[in-house]
């Protein structure tokens, strides 16, 4: 019953939201000159993690999200465990519009001057989201800092959501009680058939192993098929093509609050 809600609530949150982002969509494609905010008033302030490792960071995973969450009327910070500029991959993987949008956007800046995440002050904020990426699977892991801003923005009763290698970030993350975040949580990230040959032999584990061997209940779809699983506060996206349908449920979740 509690699955089928959760089905229920993604497939309400396409419906809510298609009017709403294929009207922001024709903006974009229209006029590029500033970034569209639905709402006059920003509302609470989202988190976005992306890795400082040398394997860089998705792009598409950060554009896509912080692009609906900023038509949505969210304030959104970018951070990383070094702070700066990261190294970005995918940008082809970009459409004609969301690559205009992206040139044109505040985004730009934010992602050269990420902020340090020993910087962050968890209670500001209402979600923290983990872009993916190959660059999560070497230091994201076992941040400090990062499991610091994830428990607390998580036992204070906001949303913790990832995407695609983006859920390796949560793999160590202990609430105070000293439970692993994830245990008995239901969740999902890059499935075993969608990794390569260089991933095989350059990971330190595979997501879906690790995740099962932790306790979490992962799951998945075939390989390529957009995919996201909400359990509680905790939102996970499978792969770079769920990013989409993963942001646009973090903001439906958000509006609930």
């Amino acid at each position: 019953m509690k699955e089928l809600s959760q089905n229920i609530l993604i497939l309400v949150t396409h419906i809510s939201l298609w009017l709403v982002f294929s009207i922001a969509s024709s903006a974009i494609a229209k006029s590029i000159d500033s970034e569209r905010v639905i709402n006059d008033k920003e509302k609470d302030k989202v988190l976005i993690v992306i890795s400082s490792d040398k394997h860089g960071f998705w792009l598409p995973e950060v554009v896509q999200p912080f692009m609906l969450l900023k038509q949505a009327g969210f304030n959104v910070d970018l951070a990383s465990p070094k702070g700066g500029k990261g190294i970005a991959r995918g940008g082809f993987r970009l459409s004609t519009n969301e690559s205009k949008w992206f040139k044109q956007s505040s985004l730009v800046t934010k992602l050269e001057q990420s902020i340090e995440l020993k910087n962050i002050i968890p209670k500001q904020y209402k979600a923290i989201y983990f872009a993916g990426g190959a660059g999560p699977m070497f230091d994201l892991v076992d941040d400090e800092e990062v499991q610091r801003v994830t428990r607390d923005i998580y036992e204070n009763g906001g949303i913790v959501s990832a995407d695609c290698h983006g859920p390796a970030a949560l793999i160590n993350v202990r609430l105070s009680n000293g439970k692993r975040l994830i245990s008995g949580l239901k969740l999902t990230a890059k499935a075993n058939n969608e990794e390569g040959r260089w991933a095989r032999e350059n990971y330190p584990f595979l997501l879906e192993n690790k995740i099962t061997s932790l306790g979490g209940k992962y799951s998945s779809k075939a390989k390529g098929h957009e995919h996201v699983v909400v359990d509680g506060q905790l939102i996970t996206g499978q792969n770079p093509n769920s990013a989409v349908l993963m942001a646009k449920v973090l903001i439906q979740q958000l509006l609930l609050q």
